[in-house]
Formats: C-alpha cells, sequence, structure tokens
C-alpha cells in the first residue's frame, strides 16, 4: 500500500530547518547512560541463528555496566533488521521467522532499558559495489543516478533529493509505527565528502533553475537542515514521547563544513531532542581545541540556550589503542573512561553519556 506523506512534511522539505509543530513544555530527557551497538556488531550476533541468545547477553551486559539505553544499528546500508515494506532486509535476518526488532524492543523494555533505532540515512553500499550488486527490492534501483543517488566511493542517497528525503523520512515513520521504540537516531555521517564534484549534477540542475542559487555550501547544509526538520516532524506525528537524536562529531565547525550538518541550527530551531557529540579524545590530547574539557565546554556553550539535551559520546574503544596520538595517555584507558563518565554524571548541563560500543565495554 503506499503511503502518502503529511502535507506538512512536504512544506517542511522546503523551508529548513524549522519543525511545523515544535512541540512546548518538553518533558525533561531522563539521565542516558547508553551503548552503541554497531551494525558488524548486529552481524555478529545475527551469524548461526543465534540473534536472540546473542541479544539476551548484550541486555545482560548492559545491566551489569548500569545502562539504561541501547542505540541499535537497524539500517546501515538502505537495509533493515526487520522486515520492511520500504528497504531490502539484511541478508542474514532473512534466516529468522521472528522480527528481530520487535524482539529486540521487548526484551530491552522487560530490563527496563530503553531502546534507540540507529539509522545511517544516507549510506547504501560500500565502495565496490555497483548499482547492479543491489538487491532486486531496494529502492535505490527505482531511482535516478546523479539526481537521488550518487556513486562516488560507494553509493549514497542525494542529501539534496525531494526523493531521498521522502523515503527517508518514510522510514523513519515505518518504524515509529510499528514497534515501540524510545528513539530515533542518527550518527554523524552526512555528506561523505566536501568535494564539488560529489553533487554537481543535482548542483548545476539547481542553479540553472533557480535565479538567486544558494553557494554549494549552503545548499548542501540546506538540504540536510531538510531532512532532520522533515525526521523531526515524522517522529513527533507518531508520537510525542519518541526521542530523535543525532550523533554528530566532536568539532562544532567541522561538522558544518566538512559534514554540511549546522547542528547549532537544529538545536536552535527544536529540530532535535538529544545531541550526542563523539568527544573520544583524552585530556591530554596534542591539539588542546580537541581535549575533552575544552570540548565539552563548546558543547554546553552550544546548547545552553536552547531546549536540545546534550549527552556525551564516549570512545571506550581507544583503551590500549596503539594507534597515535593517543596511545601513551589511552594505556590506562579504562581511568580516563571512568573520570570522564564521572564528569558526565556530575554536570547539571549533561543529560548522560554513551559508550562506544558494546564489544569495547565488554571486554
Amino acid at each position: 500500500m503506499k503511503r502518502i506523506l503529511p502535507i506538512v512534511l512536504i512544506l517542511i522539505i522546503l523551508s529548513g530547518c524549522k519543525p511545523a509543530t515544535a512541540p512546548t513544555n518538553k518533558e525533561p530527557i531522563t539521565f542516558i547512560s547508553g551503548v552503541w551497538i554497531t551494525y558488524s556488531e548486529v552481524d555478529s550476533m545475527l551469524e548461526d541463528g543465534k540473534y536472540k541468545d546473542a541479544f539476551d547477553s548484550a541486555v545482560n551486559t548492559c545491566k551489569a555496566n548500569r545502562i539504561t539505553d541501547i542505540f541499535l544499528a537497524v539500517r546501515p546500508f538502505c537495509n533493515s533488521l526487520y522486515k520492511s515494506n520500504l528497504f531490502p532486509q539484511n541478508e542474514l535476518a532473512k534466516n529468522y521467522d521472528a522480527d528481530l526488532l520487535e524482539y529486540s524492543v521487548k526484551k530491552a523494555h522487560q530490563n527496563e532499558i530503553r531502546l534507540h533505532a540507529w539509522i545511517n540515512p544516507y549510506r547504501v553500499a560500500r565502495e565496490g559495489t555497483g548499482i547492479d550488486n543491489l538487491p532486486d527490492d531496494s529502492p535505490v534501483k527505482q531511482m535516478t543516478p546523479g539526481d537521488d543517488y550518487i556513486e562516488s566511493g560507494g553509493i549514497f542517497l542525494n542529501p539534496a533529493s525531494p526523493a531521498a528525503i521522502r523515503l527517508i523520512t518514510e522510514g523513519v515513520r515505518e518504524i515509529c509505527l510499528n514497534y515501540k521504540v524510545d528513539g530515533i537516531h542518527f550518527d554523524d555521517y552526512f555528506y561523505p565528502t566536501d568535494d564539488e564534484n560529489f553533487d554537481k549534477v543535482s548542483y548545476d540542475k539547481y542553479k540553472q533553475k533557480s535565479q538567486h542559487p544558494l553557494p554549494l555550501d549552503e545548499y548542501r547544509i540546506s538540504s540536510v537542515n531538510s531532512l532532520i526538520s522533515s525526521v523531526y516532524t515524522a517522529v513527533k506525528f507518531c508520537s510525542k514521547d519518541i526521542v530523535f537524536s543525532v550523533s554528530p562529531a566532536a568539532s562544532i565547525e567541522k561538522n558544518k563544513t566538512d559534514y554540511f550538518a549546522d547542528v547549532k541550527a537544529w538545536c536552535e530551531n527544536g529540530c532535535v531532542d538529544i545531541i550526542i557529540p563523539q568527544l573520544y579524545f583524552g585530556f591530554e590530547y596534542p591539539d588542546r581545541s580537541y581535549r575533552f574539557n575544552k570540548l565539552l565546554d563548546d558543547w554546553k556553550n552550544l546548547l545552553k540556550n536552547t531546549e536540545a539535551a546534550l549527552v556525551i559520546g564516549l570512545g571506550v574503544y581507544k583503551t590500549g589503542t596503539a594507534a597515535e596520538p593517543d596511545r601513551e595517555e589511552w594505556k590506562n584507558g579504562k581511568e580516563i573512561i571512568k573520570r570522564q563518565t564521572e564528569i558526565c554524571r556530575n554536570d547539571d548541563r549533561v543529560s548522560g553519556y554513551v559508550y562506544f560500543s558494546l564489544s569495547d565495554i565488554s571486554r
């Protein structure tokens, strides 16, 4: 059955980052101690028909670490963990008769853990995968190359495409309407590159049709803003109790210049409920602008006059890393994570933290 977007969402797409019905008097966000479960971890859980046992084990790990929220990768490559009317199902998940997202939500809730459906909105396939290699039921095969999707170091939905925005938004609505998820979550991948040639086809067409075209960077920022506002509105039309969160990169400036993600505008215009910046840095990082305390202050200042809640992404995976320039400080990384966790717990302007990722807190 073909679904029709509410007319308000179509207007949103044209108007930038301003939700049609921004909620007032939002309920405060309950403190989050969360963990990301990545798509590679999900794939490992799906192997050998043991997803339920593996997810049960993940829940037990969460309980042992006082985790209140799971951010579960359910659509990393324009495919889905669950049976969707819009996207092809993960090949490994097809081996199961059960609805694995329904099972995961129910299991989490039975253990008083909230579950957020984690989506990568634009990514379709890795580099080396051609359009002909996509599943026959992939919606991308029905889209226009250059306008709706782009092949460049992989396959990506074009952020400026109204058809792509509709598809992503409808995918979010499908989850919110069919599953009792507590949140919809986007990660930090927006425009995959700042290369001017990436979206040259669609941008040139846009300039030809516009009397006063935006510069390329503003065009890209506006495109991402349209998606964020469209998704936020769709979530709230389904349920005001479902939260929409985004996990941007650590640098506020680079989010805008490199990924065209204007986090400041999202927060000021009420397009997100929670921002979870990935502060995967220690206290002595060589570049002082990336030291944990400096980054934390930057984000607190950005959000202080907004209704968006600030939750901090913590890089447990760096513990014991051999990579420079983190190796020396992160030899005793567990102490760093412990200290950062306590900072988050004791700062009344921080609403929680999320660990990256499940396998790293399981070590």
